[in-house]
């Protein structure tokens, strides 16, 4: 072969080359974008800072590039440039009301309320997140006026029940321990509901208790007429209200606890394949009256009186929380190496690890192949439709990091992205846990992680 005839040759192969990354350009332009609506408040961002420029006294343009930083989870921005606005103008009622959200996130319930009085025509999430803040606090008549003029007469009832004062009643021994019956798909341990021995769920993503409707007619719950939509792992629900006379959790008892009842036949199937039925979910709401510690090495769940001190080994790592709306836990990590994302504390999404919407994973070039496709989980029938396993490389939580995990493909649905105004991404489920022994340490905001 002579050299014009190897030149020609390499003349072609650049060509061929050339044509090819031009062919694949759009589709390596579009891997790891976000979705449009993230593209969106990424664009109203910089708009806002260019806006800005030169103009570090007008309060409006303040306003609306301290509203951008929130959106994308900039607190530190969004509060300080909050501040400056407040200080200028203290009645601004926009800035009042975001600022009462970033109290609310820092479980501040009192100063978010006090901050959202005359507030509430701020925008769309102030009167839920002064509902919120009264639930925190504990004023559920107060709540429950608010709900009746949200529209949620249901809730309202529920509330108003809670308010004569004897919710959440415990006695019995000073500090509980219960081995889990099994520690995945996600923790189930062994109860007294009304006496009778069940099996129910450990569940950081839900708020009240959760009660299945089979099991809730042989307990003999306490039914209420009304009706009442509650969040659940990444769906909306509507659940029936009712009162649980008493649960016992490894010697501590727990009196009038408020539970919402459903079907939960289908879901159980999934985190107690061919066993026993499921009988609910224990969620933070019940949690939060303790000093919980969720021990996923020795399997079990201990209970400790509410503001006990925290006692961990050298070497524990620690993972600062957020507490967004009335009771969703919310942590900041990585999958894949990505962007920092906000996350769902979510332990009750069976066979999983992350879960996240579509766009999510679709952004990571994480997709669910042929196979996983044709076999969708049966947890995620709660919202009309099944999700779909998928393999994730990485994730990340602070100090705390996981490789190879299975991720649910649609089990967070898409309108959780904005609920709260602030964009998250996931949910953390109890594979991302496995292993570890994990406190709930309310007063730091912290999930301390250790390693037996």
């Amino acid at each position: 072969m002579n050299g014009t005839t190897r030149a020609a040759m390499r003349f072609i192969a650049l060509a061929a080359t050339l044509l090819l990354l031009a062919l694949l350009r759009p589709a390596l332009a579009d891997w790891q974008q976000p979705d449009p609506s993230y593209r969106d408040a990424q664009f109203a961002l910089r708009a806002a800072i260019r806006d800005t420029a030169g103009q570090g006294a007008n309060a409006a343009r303040l306003d609306t590039l301290a509203l951008a930083h929130l959106r994308l989870a900039h607190f530190a921005d969004a509060r300080r440039l909050f501040q400056r606005v407040l200080a200028a103008n203290p009645a601004d009622v926009a800035a009042r009301a975001s600022v009462a959200k970033l109290a609310l996130f820092a479980d501040r319930p009192a100063e978010a309320e006090s901050l959202l009085q005359g507030s509430l025509d701020a925008d769309e999430t102030a009167p839920r997140d002064l509902f919120a803040a009264r639930v925190r606090l504990g004023r559920y008549a107060d709540a429950a006026t608010l709900a009746d003029s949200l529209g949620l007469s249901g809730r309202a009832e529920m509330l108003r029940r809670m308010a004569e004062g004897d919710a959440y009643t415990i006695s019995g021994s000073a500090e509980g321990r219960q081995p889990f019956a099994r520690s995945l798909p996600v923790p189930l341990v062994r109860v007294k509901l009304n006496g009778e021995s069940v099996l129910m769920a450990i569940d950081l993503g839900a708020g009240s208790l959760l009660i299945d409707d089979f099991v809730g007619r042989q307990a003999h719950i306490d039914l209420m007429p009304s009706m009442t939509p509650v969040v659940w792992d990444g769906t909306h629900v509507t659940v029936r209200n009712a009162l649980v006379r008493r649960l016992e959790i490894g010697g501590v008892r727990i009196d009038n606890v408020p539970a919402g009842v459903l079907g939960l036949r289908r879901w159980g199937l999934a985190v107690n394949p061919d066993r026993e039925r499921v009988a609910g979910v224990i969620g933070i709401d019940l949690l939060r009256r303790f000093s919980p510690v969720l021990d996923y090495h020795a399997s079990r769940i201990e209970l400790r009186p509410a503001g006990a001190a925290i006692r961990t080994r050298p070497g524990a790592r620690r993972v600062p929380f957020e507490l967004w709306g009335e009771d969703e836990m919310m942590v900041y990590g990585t999958i894949g190496g990505g962007r920092r994302m906000a996350m769902w504390v979510a332990t009750g999404i069976p066979d999983c690890g992350i879960a996240a919407p579509p766009e999510v994973f679709e952004e990571l070039g994480i997709k669910p192949g042929v196979v996983s496709r044709m076999m969708k989980s049966a947890g995620g029938v709660l919202q009309g439709a099944g999700w779909t396993q998928v393999s994730v490389p990485a994730v990340a939580v602070g100090p705390v990091a996981r490789d190879r995990m299975s991720g649910a493909w649609g089990a967070i649905d898409s309108s959780e992205l904005w609920r709260h105004g602030v964009r998250r991404d996931a949910a953390l489920s109890s594979e991302f846990f496995r292993g570890w022994r994990v406190t709930i340490d309310w007063s730091a905001r912290e999930l301390v992680f250790e390693d037996e």
